[in-house]
């Protein structure tokens, strides 16, 4: 049995510069983006969850992750979570807003229970960062894509911010080892 004291995964190095290279590239396009869309003309709430709060996020997870502190990754995977809730709040669909939080709590819930040991398996965790992705880029940008009006580069920003975030969660749960714990 796994103590809590004894971390139960590692993520392989390759997978962590993986994934720490697309959070920071992440960050990179999230701050073009809003220099570009707002500028100096930004409210402070504008500023803190759109750019503050995620940057944050994406800073603290390539930290945390290239020194292999899984569970410390908790927190920026928490701040992710928490910047995905307040953008969720203003879609203009209430089921889609419940959805996404409903999946935002998972997400938070299964990083947590694989981090601490106590998911014996990283199988659903890579599920719930790969589904969204997939979903993102053949239904969701797809279907942006070939609008009448596409969205310009500017506008495509957010979205690129965000599936490198998705891709690097996901190439880091994929990247994840369980480690044996020799019986005292």
């Amino acid at each position: 049995m796994n103590s809590m004291n004894e971390p139960a995964f590692i993520v392989r190095p390759k997978g962590a510069r993986i994934c720490a290279a697309l959070v920071l590239a992440s960050a990179a396009v999230r701050f073009a983006w809003f220099l570009l869309a707002h500028g100096a003309g930004a409210n402070a709430y504008t500023a803190v969850v759109h750019l503050a709060l995620p940057e944050l996020s994406c800073i603290l997870l390539a930290v945390f992750i290239l020194r292999g502190a899984l569970r410390l990754c908790t927190i920026p995977v928490g701040l992710g979570c928490l910047f995905f809730v307040l953008k969720a709040l203003s879609f203009p669909s209430r089921l889609h807003t419940v959805l996404c939080c409903i999946l935002y709590a998972l997400v938070l819930t299964l990083y947590a229970a694989t981090a601490f040991g106590l998911l014996r398996t990283r199988v659903p965790l890579c599920l719930v960062f790969t589904l969204p992705f997939l979903y993102h880029i053949f239904v969701e940008d797809l279907a942006k894509l070939r609008a009448p009006v596409p969205p310009t580069p500017v506008e495509w920003l957010p979205e690129l911010s965000v599936l490198l975030i998705m891709a690097a969660l996901a190439a880091a749960a994929w990247s994840m080892e369980r480690i044996n714990h020799k019986a005292a």
